[in-house]
């Protein structure tokens, strides 16, 4: 390339950018159908939330609940607006909304699993650890093998002061997916303010040092 033709590709004009929010508005409206739509809007929903608007992505959901006849469509709608919620550390108003999903009575176990979870975290975060245990045992019962129910409930516990329930639930939690390191650092604190329960549960460190993507089948000793 001589030098001419590098600054005329310099000059050149670049190629205008795509307008996301236009393309999945019109995606949305010319839908072929109630489920089309409420997936286009769940993206249009999830842009806006991407770019910080979310009195935008709020405002669509909350007009979705208002119109639409479908339980486990609504369920979903409380569930991303109690999301959003969350992570404005609105957990007042994002318990209401978890707690308007399930109140629905959705059918799908992994949105329930989701619901109980989250209804737990918001209580902890509140200071209402009893309550919190309840819907973490709930959470468990429908899906045991899912880290998340577990490290809540060890919060729950630890709250209430049953040191010893929340070291068994944490270690669940390492146990359930060692690759999140949350449950494993909430328990190595806990046990570095109770020094005695590495010697009455000695297989608490097992558990700490133990390789579960090579051996999930790790005994507690």
């Amino acid at each position: 390339m001589n030098p001419t033709d590098k600054k005329t590709t310099l000059l050149a004009s670049p190629e205008e950018p795509l307008d996301t929010e236009k393309l999945l508005l019109e995606r949305m409206k010319n839908s072929s159908s109630s489920e089309d739509y409420f997936r286009w809007m769940l993206f249009v929903v999830g842009f806006y939330r991407g770019i910080n608007n979310i009195e935008a992505a709020s405002g669509l959901l909350e007009g979705f609940i208002k119109i639409t006849k479908n339980i486990e469509q609504s369920a979903h709608c409380y569930l991303a607006l109690g999301q959003i919620a969350t992570d404005e550390q609105r957990h007042e108003d994002a318990l209401k909304h978890f707690t308007n999903a399930l109140e629905l009575a959705p059918k799908k176990r992994k949105v329930i699993y989701v619901l109980q979870n989250n209804i737990a975290y918001c209580l902890n975060t509140l200071g209402r650890f009893v309550e919190g245990e309840k819907h973490c045992r709930c959470a468990i019962d429908i899906d045991w093998t899912r880290a998340s129910a577990f490290r809540n409930l060890g919060i729950s516990l630890n709250g209430q002061g049953n040191v010893l329930g929340a070291v068994w639930a944490l270690t669940e939690a390492v146990r359930a997916d060692a690759a999140d390191g949350r449950a494993a650092a909430t328990l190595t604190k806990l046990i570095a303010l109770h020094p005695s329960v590495a010697v009455q549960c000695p297989w608490v460190t097992q558990v700490l040092t133990a390789d579960f993507s090579a051996n999930p089948d790790v005994p507690l000793m």
